[in-house]
């Protein structure tokens, strides 16, 4: 099912890339900064469908953000933008029905103990096609996701693991406010095809001093609804929450 979802989205791409040109300015962006991440949703690694809130109990947690990008004067070949988010949760509960993860049988009573970690790692080329008060870039993601969840008592632990490499659309708007150093932004990535769904988006507010420093935040949402996805059979998660990051361009 995932190879269709990325052949599907690597034609999308193609045909909405294709005829734009590269940015003429050349630069370089760089931010760094820390997203809380609050959890919802479910995850099947067997024949029960365990919820992420009623049956684990994950905490919110903050976890760190970072990109780099590079827009250049080359005609045709588009800019490069390299960001990755780290997603790691934990939790503690006891359950309230018996359910079945990997294998692994936990009973109704036990005291389990979770953690989650999720790393994804983006290679986006894009173009700007608007540069000016309001500018606007399109193009396509490569994102490499990997990660697990474990659920533990004193005499049992199963583990879930999935790693793949998802291709998506992107798309980033801002608009500045003149001479302010202010702007306003929104960025997306996503892609949905049967019955499979990833979006990564989020709105923004920043700031931009005249040395090229500048702060932003906002808010950042990612949802995900993927079947057969190497141990999971099903995964149905949100991961949302505000972010707040530095940045600096040159």
């Amino acid at each position: 099912m995932l190879k269709n979802v990325a052949n599907y989205g690597w034609i999308i791409v193609l045909l909405l890339t294709g005829p734009v040109y590269g940015d003429t300015v050349f630069g370089i962006y760089a931010g760094a900064g820390s997203w809380q991440q609050s959890f919802s949703g479910d995850v099947t690694a067997g024949t029960t469908q365990v919820d992420v809130e009623d049956d684990l109990a994950l905490e919110d947690e903050n976890n760190n953000i970072f990109y780099l990008a590079l827009e250049h004067g080359v005609p045709v070949l588009p800019n490069l933008r390299v960001q990755h988010a780290k997603i790691a949760v934990s939790g503690e509960s006891t359950l309230t029905r018996t359910i079945e993860f990997n294998g692994t049988i936990f009973n109704l009573s036990d005291a389990i103990a979770t953690d989650v970690e999720i790393s994804q790692t983006d290679l986006v080329l894009y173009y700007e096609v608007l540069d000016n008060v309001v500018s606007l870039d399109i193009g396509m993601a490569v994102r490499k996701v990997e990660g697990f969840f474990e659920i533990a008592t004193t005499l049992e632990v199963a583990r879930a693991e999935f790693d793949g490499v998802l291709p998506l659309l992107y798309g980033r708007v801002r608009a500045d406010l003149p001479l302010t150093g202010l702007w306003l932004g929104a960025e997306v990535q996503g892609l949905g095809y049967d019955g499979n769904r990833l979006i990564d988006a989020n709105a923004q507010v920043g700031w931009e001093s005249p040395l090229g420093l500048g702060v932003e935040g906002g808010w950042r949402m990612f949802q995900f609804e993927l079947a057969d996805f190497d141990d999971f059979s099903s995964v149905s998660l949100d991961i949302s929450g505000p972010y707040f990051a530095l940045n600096f361009h040159f």
